[in-house]
Formats: C-alpha cells, structure tokens, sequence
C-alpha cells in the first residue's frame, strides 16, 4: 500500500510541496480498501485552475535535485499569475454549460432470464433448478419485468458552472492580486455533485532596495456529493444485505429505495488552507539568500448515516475526520560571478526543514435506536456510547509525525552559452526510517552542450542542442511502517470484521497479522537514472526533442512470504529492481502562418518499456499485492491461464480413455469445462501454467493539440491517445460467472443498477457448466483479455476576441473574449467493456459501457 502512495508525483504550487489528503495509514483500517475512507476530494481538487500561469512537470533527478526525495515520482510544478503593475483593475471569468447524460441501452428481467435459461437448461441439474434466482421466475411481476426506465432517475443532464473575480495592480515597491472563485460540477450520473470555494491573495512589497518580501495565501473549501453505489456503501459498513433481490430497474419501484436513500445522511466536505513568506535579501552583488516559510494544512471529513429500512433494519452510523499540516522552512544562498565574457559561475547551498502532522479520528456504529437518530452520542465523562450498543461501537485514531532535514548544494557553469555544466547534492534525513538509515544522498550531474553555437552547422538548423543527465535519487516511503520493526495496528477481530479498535469499548491492538511485518535494517529505497536528450530547431518554424531514458529502481522494498508458523502474511524487505527505458519526443512547429489562418501544432510522445531485473532473496517469481511478478518479465503483464475453447464432452478431455483425464488442481475436467492450456505437460492445470502476457499500462502514449488563429477567432483542439495496452474484461467475467456470484452474501453478489444496463457481447464466449468446481469463468485468463489502446478527442475551444471593436475602447475593458468549449466528444477503442481511459492500475475493468460525460460550456473572460 505505501509503495502506491510514493510512486504518485508531488504537487508544488508556488514552491510549496502539498501534503495530501489521502494517506495509507488510514486506509489499513478497512478490509474492502477499493475507496478513499475520507470524502473522497483529492487535495489536487482544492488547486485554482483559474489562477493558474504556468504547470510543467519535472521528472527524475531534476524534481529531487529541486524538491526533495518526497518527488522521485516527479514533480507537477504550478506556478500562480503573478500580481501586475500600474492601477488596479479587474479581471473576470464567468461560465456555463451541461453535461449531457449518456445514450445507454437498458435491460430488464426478460434479457437476465433469457440469459440464463440456456445454461440451465444445459447443464444444471435439479438442485440448480430449484436455486433458479426468484426475482426471474415470475415474469407477471412488473417489479423486474416491467418498463426499464431506470435510467430517467439514475442518468440527467448535469448543470456546470463557475465564476472568478480578481483584482491586481501596484508600484514596483508594492503590489498585489486577490481573487475569489466558485465552481460547481454536477455528476450525469446518481446525483453526484462536487462544488467548490476559494480564495487567494498575493502580495510583493520591497520595503528597502534589496529585501523583497512575498506573502501568499489560499483557501479551499469543497463538497461532494457522493454517488450511492452499494459496493462502495456495503464495503464501508462491512456489512453485507441480503442480495437474493437486486436493486428494480423499473423506475416505479426503483423510486421507493431513492426515498429511503434520502432519509440516510451523507455530508464529505474538505477544506485547505496554504500560506507562505519568502523573503529575499540582496547582501552583495551576485550574492543573495532567501528564506522560506510555508505551512500546508487540510482537512477531510465524511458524515455518514444509513437507515435501518435501507439496511435489514440494521443501522449504522460513521464519523471520519482527518487533519493533514505540513511546516516547510527552507533557506538557501545564491552566489553568481561571472568572469569575462564567456565565463559565468552560480553555485547555491541550502537547507530544508519539514514536519508533517497526519492524524485521523473514525467511529462507526450499527444498530441505532431508531432511524430518527442519526448520531452516536457519547458520555464524555466516560466516553462510553449512549445511543448504541456499546459492544457495537469502534473507535479508531491515529498520528504520524513524521521530520525530514535536508541539506543541498549545487556548482553550475556556462560557457559562453555553448556548454553548461551542473553538479547538484543532496543529503535528506527522514524519521520515517530506523536508527542508523535516517540519511540519503542524491548526487546528480548534467551536461549540456549547443552545437550549432560552438560549431557551424547548416542554417537549416536554428538550434542543436545536446544534454546530458545521471544521477542517483532516493525514494521516500509514505508511511512509518518500514522504520522501526513491528507494529501495532487493530488486526484483532473476526470473519466479517477482521479490523476491530475496541472490544466493549476497551481499546484492543495486535501485531500486522495480516499485513506483514517489518524487522530492523530497512534501507532507502533508490533510483539510479541516466537521460540523453537532443533538442533541435528546424527552419525557425519548427522545433523537436527527443529524451532517451534508463531508470532503474534499487532497495525497493516489497513482501516476501515467511513460515505461516509465525501468523504474518509476510516480511516486508528491500531487495527488489525494475527498470524503466523509454523516449519521450516533443514536435512542435507552424503549419500555416502568415496574415490570414496561422496554424501551431503540438505533438508529444512517450514510449517505456519496464523489466523486474531482481526480486528479494533472488526468487524467480511472488506474488505483490494483486500483481504476479517474475524476475525479466514486465511488472504490468497479466498472469493468465491460455484458454483454447471447450471440451464438448468427457471423451474430449486429454488422457479421458485412459483413465487419467487432465485435471484443474486435482479436479477431473470434463465436458463443458475450458480448454486450458497444460503448459508444462504435467497432466493437470495450476498455477504453473499460468503465462505473463499482454500490458496493463500504455507502451505508448500522448497528445496532439493544434491551436487556429484567423483575425480574432481562434481554436484549439486536444486529442489524447494511448496504444499498445490490454485490459481483462472483468464486467463480461462477473455476469457470466452468475452460478458463484448469484445471491452471494459477499461483495461479489452485490449487483449495482447499471446491472440493468446492456454490456459487453456475451454470445461471443464458450458456454462453460457455470457450476463446475474448476471456476470456468475465472477472470484471469486470456478469455477475457482486450486490446484496449484509444484515441480521444478530450477538448475543442473556439474563443472570439472582442478587443479592437469601438464599444471597447469606450467601455474602459482591455480585455474582453467569449468562448465556447466541448470536452470528451469521441472515443475510439476496440475495447467494448467501456471507457478504457478510466480503467484501473490492476487491470481488470469492472465498468459498463459508461464513458465520461460529452460537456459543453459558454463563457466570459474580461479584464477591466
């Protein structure tokens, strides 16, 4: 889990690294971790888009060498729009526009039944018969074979909306920006509906030559309406409804559970708060130092109530309330000389000191009074509950703490602007490793050289540029798991609520049973990188790059299996590498210019091929979370049975005659099961027949954006493509595998109402005995496997510029543009199981044929 949480890239806004909202620690309570525990608003939603002047991303030994190990994923680097000169004036962006609610082709009991009934009359027997699902076997009933309209209550077009007003200006000694903004995004689907409140303010003042001061500040604050997808609300209750009756797909019906949805309660909200001083001091010529301050806080909080009418007449109750603060100071000092005309020096040391405060406070509850009482009321004398079962009441907390110090320096020198030359080290500490591994070095070294400028090229070359990077970064954990042996965590409790605080309200703890153990020697993990990249310009119309890349991840940490004699699921150890080699390639140039249509375009390309170079201990091959890795094979393959058809009968099965009939771990294949493929030849199916193929993530990807100017019109135009990938077909898995899923008093049985929605081709699969014992409709095997490349039209702007009409120049604007946009309009994909774009990192998409809703939005932008 934490290793998940460090592979995602920092988000730095004005030289603030971001805490984030949704950490691991807190996660390991649940036994169904498929969402987040809070409100589900990711801090990179409480980002102003709005104020936004300048976002690039910085990856490898440049975002460590500038940010620290905490961006060894990369770094997305957002910088604010600076406060302008002279007098004060407006700026204001208003918009409008819906998300229009997707065409989908709804089913009701006749096709469900239809479905099934030529299994059943294939293959099952009278026992089967008699467990034929009841909500089918009457088809009098308008319950399930009725109208399928529910879509009219689940599906609308969505309203969007926003607006955002600043106003800036000042001397050179003081000036400033303050905005406010909302934005509002209504959901096409299940009421969702995330809304959003900020606002910022940014200030510069020099109050004698040579100190200049910067203070910033913003604040967020969001709600979210959730969707009500009963995965998602049986997982949070671990609490499993009798699911021998599916949610009605006729609206008549449908219309009572949405009446007691709405008697429950659910309130997600979450709130940011970032400040920051930077104070500069000019002490002599070429010399300077700045001091950083900053402070980071949010919060994340979910109020939940389920009525006992929704819930077998078993209530239940949560609170989650998590608070993230990070303290930054960093200091540095710059030094720059320059020595004749060719000859420039800079050279820079520095120190960073950070400290994070992650808590969090969680209470659940079942089986309240009544449903007019949505609280769990507690005696603070005693802090005993007084509405509930004390017995039926868990408490969980927890804080991390967690310091990092850091000391940098760098050496950069420039010929001439011919060649230039960067030495940069680090040294961070982190608290979060044990005694004795608290420190890190990351030694980083760059080489550029301009071609065209040391030598003479052909003028058909406006620029050949070559650059050179190596170095080594460490990699910082998320979590406090790794650094001091085992801990404790609330692993004490039984099937069906394994994760239990308190036991009539005694606070209970235990070893991570379940989720492993770490002993004392952890290391930091780290990558060694290597980068070639060469830059050219092109007949000063265009320009194109091209970055060769080698990564190698070292001392990553994963979980090895240990003695179950010791009750852990396993030891977490450093000791596995995966490399990363790829290109990245940026073109970009004029089609048309001149007076009339100018004509940009922009393409950029990334390509990586990944390889497991070691596993610890030196095995071959393990399991790590939901993936099965083996050491010179990709870490994204699937592991797959090869599926070859069906045996029609007993006979067909191999070694049938002679009494030895190919087996599925010791079970007898017969007639109506797969024909899997025995790759070993040993004469049953297991694991060890299991191949690695396919891709989860893209070899290759990217984006293509044009921008149009004719006069004052101008469009721009993105389309985003990815190919190469796969995915495992896990919706089409699921409704076919009906026999062990049908019914089921797990998340397995639970069917959403987009059941009641048309997917995937199912006529084009085997039909397999649904209720053989070798699980003939078992997901991971390369039955299911789609080539799920795409091609996406993701945004189309048209904006008419109103500057230069007469009514301006009386009006006082000196801005004034209208535009127009659409987003999502098309997919291509030759994946039928939905939107391959939204599919997960494990690779088994569940989703229905649902993609991302076609928005179009009316706007104003003016600065007055």
């Amino acid at each position: 889990m934490a290793d998940q949480f460090a592979n995602r890239p920092l988000y730095v806004v004005n030289g603030m690294p971001l805490v984030r909202n949704d950490h691991p620690y807190a996660l390991t309570l649940k036994e169904h971790p498929f969402t987040d525990i809070g409100s589900g608003i990711d801090v990179t939603e409480m980002i102003d888009l709005e104020n936004v002047q300048e976002m690039h991303v910085l990856r490898g030994p440049e975002a460590v060498a500038m940010y620290g190990t905490r961006a060894a994923a990369g770094a997305i680097v957002i910088t604010t729009r600076d406060p302008e000169l002279g007098r004060y004036h407006l700026g204001l962006n208003v918009y409008a526009g819906v998300a229009v609610k997707p065409q989908v082709k709804t089913i009701n009991g006749y096709y469900q039944r239809d479905f099934l009934l030529p299994f059943y009359r294939q293959y099952a027997q009278p026992a089967q018969w008699a467990n034929f699902p009841a909500y089918l076997a009457d088809s009098t009933q308008q319950v399930y074979f009725g109208p399928a309209d529910w879509d009219d209550l689940y599906y609308k077009n969505a309203l969007q909306h926003g607006a955002s007003l600043n106003i800036t200006g000042g001397t050179r000694r003081a000036n400033f920006r303050f905005g406010v903004g909302e934005h509002t995004e209504n959901g096409v689907a299940d009421n969702t509906a995330l809304r959003k409140y900020n606002v910022f303010y940014d200030m510069n003042i020099i109050p004698v030559e040579g100190l200049t001061i910067n203070t910033y500040v913003q604040m967020f604050t969001a709600r979210r309406d959730r969707n009500r997808s009963l995965v998602e609300r049986l997982g949070e209750m671990e609490y499993i409804t009798n699911q021998q009756a599916p949610l009605p797909p006729n609206k008549a019906y449908l219309g009572r559970y949405y009446e007691l949805l709405e008697t429950g309660k659910e309130n997600n909200f979450a709130n940011s708060v970032q400040a920051m001083v930077d104070v500069g001091v000019k002490l002599a010529r070429g010399l300077d130092v700045r001091s950083q301050f900053s402070i980071d806080y949010n919060d994340n909080d979910r109020d939940m109530f389920v009525p006992g009418a929704l819930n077998d007449y078993n209530s239940y109750n949560a609170y989650f309330t998590g608070v993230n603060r990070r303290i930054r100071l960093n200091n540095f000092l710059t030094y720059e000389r320059a020595a004749g005309r060719l000859h420039a020096f800079k050279a820079q040391l520095g120190q960073t000191y950070e400290e994070d405060q992650l808590k969090y406070d969680y209470i659940r509850g079942w089986r309240g009074p009544s449903d007019f009482i949505k609280i769990i009321q507690v005696d603070t004398y005693n802090n005993l509950p007084i509405t509930h079962d004390k017995s039926l009441v868990y408490t969980f907390k927890d804080f991390l703490k967690q310091r990092t110090l850091s000391f940098y320096g760098n050496v950069a020198y420039d010929y001439g602007d011919k060649f230039h030359a960067l030495l940069s080290l680090r040294s961070d500490g982190s608290s979060l490793f044990g005694n004795g591994y608290w420190w890190a070095i990351s030694p980083v070294a760059s080489l550029s050289w301009d071609v065209k400028k040391a030598t003479s090229q052909d003028r058909a070359l406006g620029a050949v540029q070559l650059q050179l990077n190596a170095g080594r970064t460490a990699i910082m954990p998320s979590s406090d798991y790794y650094g001091y042996g085992p801990y404790f965590t609330v692993d004490a409790g039984w099937a069906g609520a394994l994760n239990i605080s308190t036991y009539n309200s005694m606070p209970s703890l235990n070893m991570p049973f379940r989720n492993g153990y770490t002993a004392g020697g952890i290391r930091w993990p780290y990558n060694d990188h290597l980068d070639l990249g060469v830059h050219l310009g092109l007949f000063r119309q265009w320009t194109a790059s091209i970055n060769l890349y080698t990564r190698t991840g070292r001392e990553l940490m994963a979980q090895v299996p240990v003695d179950a004699a010791y009750g852990f699921s396993g030891q977490n150890v450093n000791g596995m590498e995966v490399n990363n080699k790829g290109a990245e390639l940026g073109l970009e140039g004029k089609v048309l210019s001149g007076r009339g249509l100018r004509w940009t375009t922009r393409l950029n390309m990334q390509y990586n091929r990944n390889k497991v170079l070691r596993l610890p201990g030196n095995v071959q091959s393990m399991e790590y979370g939901v993936r099965h890795l083996e050491a010179g094979k990709p870490m994204d393959q699937f592991w797959l049975l090869q599926n070859q058809g069906i045996y029609a009968t007993d006979a067909d099965v191999p070694g049938a005659s002679g009494g030895k009939a190919l087996t599925y771990n010791g079970i007898p294949l017969r007639g109506g099961d797969p024909r899997w493929e025995d790759v070993n030849g040993d004469g049953t199916i297991t694991n060890a027949d299991r191949v690695m193929k396919g891709r989860i993530i893209a070899p290759l990807r990217g984006g293509w954006s044009n921008t149009m100017v004719y006069g004052r019109w101008s469009a721009d135009v993105l389309f985003t493509f990815a190919t190469g990938n796969h995915l495992l077909n896990g919706d089409a898995a699921n409704r076919l595998d009906f026999a062990n899923r049908e019914g089921a008093n797990s998340l397995d049985g639970v069917k959403e109402l987009t059941f009641w929605q048309s997917a995937s081709n199912l006529d084009k699969y085997p039909r397999y005995n649904p209720w053989s014992l070798v699980n003939p409709y078992q997901a991971e095997q390369d039955l299911f496997l789609e080539k799920a490349f795409w091609l996406k039209l993701q945004a189309f702007t048209l904006r008419h510029d109103l500057a230069g009409y007469g009514f301006m120049k009386r009006s006082g604007l000196r801005k004034l543009q209208v535009y127009a946009t659409a987003m999502n309009l098309f997919t291509l994909t030759p994946y039928k199981g939905g939107d391959p774009s939204l599919a997960g990192l494990t690779g088994i998409h569940y989703g229905v044929p649902q993609p991302l809703p076609r928005t179009f939005t009316i706007g104003i932008n003016a600065d007055l």
